[in-house]
């Protein structure tokens, strides 16, 4: 019975991983499933009985989104020094595959018709804006422009622009011309 418990639970954060990507890509949608449950080599209505619904299993991503972020940033805690540009680099680093970034678009489009995902998705809002401002030891008005940073660096990955120079140069060469090198 335990190596069965053990196999679901592999088997669940393989999917969580999965579905990362698959609703990234997909949104919230019955081809994301069919998608995880062929990368992991299991039927689809085995992914529902993991989970118990798409939703569900959804919201399990969204979980496992905001473990990757906690997790990158709380690395900072006891370090020195202006860490929101070190933090920006992580964050950056951790948008930089398409995975993380297109799937919070896509957890924000699903959160304007489902009132569920839209509560966790402010709640992790909050709970990376607080761990933000007591690592980085930073007031609101700091705090909001970091945020704005965040979600201004998904948008433009999301897009395709290159941001190897950094926001503030994709900005500069967007306003000037329309496009990115």
């Amino acid at each position: 019975m335990a190596t069965d418990r053990k196999t679901a639970d592999t088997r669940r954060a393989r999917a969580v991983d999965a579905g990362l990507r698959a609703f990234a890509d997909h949104g919230m949608t019955t081809a994301a499933v069919q998608d995880v449950a062929k990368q992991i080599g299991v039927s689809q209505p085995y992914v529902f009985r993991l989970f118990g619904s798409k939703r569900a299993f959804f919201l399990a991503c969204l979980d496992e989104l905001e473990a990757r972020v906690v997790a990158a940033f709380s690395s900072y805690d006891g370090h020195a020094g202006d860490l929101l540009e070190e933090m920006g680099a992580t964050f950056r680093s951790l948008v930089s595959d398409g995975t993380a970034g297109g799937f919070w678009l896509q957890a924000c489009v699903a959160a304007q018709s489902d009132s569920e995902i839209a509560a966790r998705c402010r709640e992790l809002i909050s709970d990376v804006l607080r761990l933000t401002s007591k690592v980085a030891d930073v007031d609101a008005d700091r705090l909001a422009a970091f945020l704005g940073r965040g979600a201004l660096v998904t948008m433009l990955q999301a897009l395709g622009v290159d941001l190897a120079e950094g926001s503030a140069a994709a900005v500069r060469q967007l306003s000037v011309s329309g496009t990115t090198p």
